[in-house]
């Protein structure tokens, strides 16, 4: 299933690649050198969106690379766009991820209708595969923002992630995190998202940046709890142990694992379209 690319050998044609991230607690790790100008380049011109968004802006054209869902590359690769993935880079999970909850005030089984953050479709696909492989459940969804109360909501049960379901944690009687469901499914661990690049873009040095970042990044994960805390209104304990123990940076034998695991599921229940690869850019 994994295929690769040719190596670019060539620099940018002209200018910087137009790069896309999420503006979210959990992607600070993989851009803070480019924020705070430690890495100085001037071949990123770096953005912010949010993830179901940026895959749009990717599919337009408006972006060279994206850090878009993961559900969006197959979806996308189905339409003939011809994306790659950027290898050793990823948002995942290898169990608890707490900022992507189910929120409920009845129990899981007597769910009738759920209430979406749709800022990250991968976060929808999921939910949607744990609910029908775990739990033989098939619920209605209506869509919601991302501020809503899960406690008052008119739905029995309200998906967040992100920031948003940081804020909530603990705020009804019953959830369920998505990272440790899928563990406990699968084995594996859950990639919620990659950067990927459109097909026919010239990357230049762009992946080695973004890697240098990300392994920056990472050792200044307690500099960045501290900034990012009092903006998230969220103690700095819980964002530094959020981004140290419960979100991975990596893409390794058992991310790529996971991915083809989710891809088999995504394709069972109808949310994929099936023969699709992973290209990765090497």
């Amino acid at each position: 299933m994994v295929q690769k690319s040719r190596t670019s050998q060539y620099g940018l044609a002209s200018g910087a690649l137009k790069v896309g991230a999420v503006s979210f607690l959990n992607t600070k790790p993989h851009i803070y050198p480019l924020l705070n100008g430690e890495l100085q380049t001037e071949e990123i011109d770096l953005s912010f969106e949010v993830p179901s968004r940026l895959a749009v802006l990717l599919s337009d054209n408006e972006l060279d690379i994206g850090l878009i869902p993961i559900v969006e590359y197959f979806r996308a690769n189905d339409r003939g766009e011809g994306y790659r993935i950027l290898p050793n880079i990823s948002i995942a999970s290898r169990g608890s991820v707490l900022s992507i909850q189910l929120f409920s005030r009845v129990p899981i089984q007597d769910i009738q209708q759920i209430a979406l953050d749709t800022s990250s479709r991968s976060s929808v696909a999921l939910l949607k595969i744990l609910l029908a492989e775990k739990y033989q459940l098939s619920p209605t969804f209506v869509p919601c923002d991302p501020s809503i109360d899960p406690a008052t909501a008119e739905t029995e049960a309200v998906l967040l992630i992100g920031d948003a379901a940081l804020k909530n944690l603990g705020a009804t009687e019953y959830s369920i995190d998505l990272g440790t469901e899928w563990q406990e499914l699968t084995g594996l661990p859950f990639v919620y998202a990659c950067w990927v690049a459109r097909g026919e873009v010239e990357l230049g040095d762009a992946p080695n940046l973004l890697l240098e970042a990300k392994n920056q990044g990472i050792t200044q994960i307690p500099e960045i709890a501290r900034i990012e805390a009092p903006k998230l209104d969220l103690p700095e304990n819980l964002c530094k142990d959020y981004l140290q123990h419960h979100i991975h940076y990596d893409l390794a034998e058992s991310e790529v694992a996971g991915l083809e695991r989710f891809y088999k599921l995504a394709v069972k229940n109808k949310l994929v379209e099936s023969e699709q690869t992973l290209c990765f850019e090497t």
